[in-house]
This record gives structure tokens, sequence and C-alpha cells, in this order.
């Protein structure tokens, strides 16, 4: 019935988070090619960005189990939780942290909401809001904020349609940022919103919520303001010497990869005593990933 494929689908999502998250306990990281040596998988992604076909075959596989579940007696319904508004956090891999040099890219605002867009240390998870502790440096345009360890006045609010620069110095330790190619001020009249920073492990960028294009400036004539604020002084493109654009992790700031429990209250099971059996109490089981 239409009410059993929505379970199908939750449980194929299920599947697939348990899955990915024991590949990440595992030390595997997303690749574009499958490479067990390296431990990485094209399919280490999230579920939505899964190809179809991928998702119809974890589908099938659920299917066939809640059927057999049907089939002994069980009833299976999944009551939908009003939804929760999350952020979501974009990065690269740890491994295109930069410990040295001068680096800038852009950022177009294509909604004018609440975003965070800036420099962060590779340790920097998904758990806690960015600008929050020590792990992040973000400007956000539409408080007009510069987030760290709190949050200070910083230029102004920026427009859909604006476009941020975001400058690193990793031999003054020094970050600058612009919008629409004019540096922004802080309250103490300084354009060095970051200096004397720990650079051992070195930054990434990384960015947040609503919607906007990066652009790392792996073809640097696409940057719009790359020569007015940063060329002149000596910074480079952060995908100067790059062949494509990384992929970027994006994580939910609560667990991505969450189980459904089994006394999760929007999950409901009956089970029919008289046509039940043991293996299907284990199919069960597994399905719910007891």
């Amino acid at each position: 019935s239409p009410s059993h494929e929505d379970v199908v689908n939750m449980l194929a999502e299920n599947d697939h988070n348990v899955w990915a998250r024991d590949r990440v306990k595992q030390g595997w990281t997303y690749g574009p090619q499958q490479d067990i040596k390296a431990k990485r998988s094209p399919f280490l992604v999230p579920y939505s960005l899964l190809e179809e076909r991928s998702r119809k075959l974890g589908r099938e596989n659920v299917r066939d189990a809640v059927c057999t579940l049907l089939v002994y007696g069980y009833s299976l319904e999944w009551h939908q939780m009003a939804s929760v508004e999350k952020c979501r956090v974009f990065r690269p891999d740890k491994s295109y942290a930069v410990i040295q040099g001068k680096w800038y890219f852009e950022f177009e605002v294509l909604t004018a909401g609440s975003m965070r867009v800036g420099w962060a240390r590779p340790g920097c998870g998904p758990d806690k809001e960015l600008g929050s502790d020590d792990q992040a440096f973000t400007f956000d345009g539409s408080e007009a904020q510069w987030c760290h360890q709190g949050a200070e006045p910083l230029g102004r609010t920026w427009q859909k349609g604006n476009v941020v620069g975001c400058l690193l110095d990793m031999d003054e330790r020094t970050m600058v940022v612009t919008l629409n190619g004019e540096v922004l001020f802080n309250d103490r009249g300084s354009e060095l919103v970051a200096k004397d920073f720990e650079a051992k492990d070195g930054w990434k960028f990384v960015g947040v919520n609503q919607v906007g294009r990066l652009n790392l400036g792996r073809h640097a004539d696409s940057l719009q303001f790359f020569t007015v604020c940063g060329q002149q002084e000596g910074y480079r493109p952060f995908a100067a010497n790059m062949a494509r654009d990384p992929a970027l992790w994006m994580s939910w700031r609560q667990p991505q990869f969450v189980s459904i429990q089994p006394d999760d209250p929007n999950f409901q099971v009956n089970l029919n005593v008289e046509r039940a059996t043991l293996w299907g109490r284990r199919q069960l089981m597994m399905l719910l990933n007891m």
C-alpha cells in the first residue's frame, strides 16, 4: 500500500545511513571511484545525493523484507514528526587544509538569509554552530557579524547577489573579508578581522545554510573581484592548482547517521503472535538495526 511504500523509503534511507556510519567509523571517506585499499567510496554521500539506481536497489531489498514481515503478521507504520529546522555545514576533506601562503575564494549570496562563510580548522565538526568556538572564523552577512568564540560587528549586511571575498594569509596569520570588492572594517576600524591565530594544523574554507554559490577560483577569470582585492596583494585562488573542485562534505548540526530505535515513538509495530516466528522477529531486528 502507499503507506507501506513510505515505510520502505524511510527504512531504505536508514539502511544507507547505518552502512555509511559504519564505513566512516572504519576510516572510509568519499571518492569519485571505488578504492578499497584507500577506503574511498562514491556511495558515501547523503541518501538524497545517491544516484537513482542505487536508491532503487536499496528500496527493493528493504521492500522484500517488509513484505515478508507483513506475511508473518507484522503491521508497520511510520508517523512523520513535524519538521525541525536544521543547518547544513559544507566543508572539504581535511587534506585540503592550507598551512602556508595567501589564499582567496568568493561566495555569491543567492538567498540573503542567515549564512556563515569563512575558514575552519580541520577538526571543525558539524555539532556546534560555526564561530561559536575556536574552530572557525566566519562572516554572517545577514547580521553583519564576524563570528569566532562569539560575534562582533563587521561591515554591513549583504543582499541577494552580493559577493563575499574571503582572504587568508597563513604567513602573516591574518584574515580579511570583502563585500563586492570593498574591504569590511570592524568596530576598531581595522580591516584585519583575525590575526595571530594558530596555524600549525592549517585552515580550510567552510560555509553553512541558505543558498550560495562557492567559487574557489579553479578558473581565476571566473572570480568577480579577485583582481580588485586579492591579486595585487599576492593572494592566490584557493583552487589554483586543482584539476577539479574538491568534493564537499555536507553535514547536519545533529548527527546525520541516526538509527531507528525500537522505542522510537514515531515507529509502531503490532505483532500477530499466532503468525509470528523467530525468523520474522529477526528480520524486524535487522531492519531496526538493534
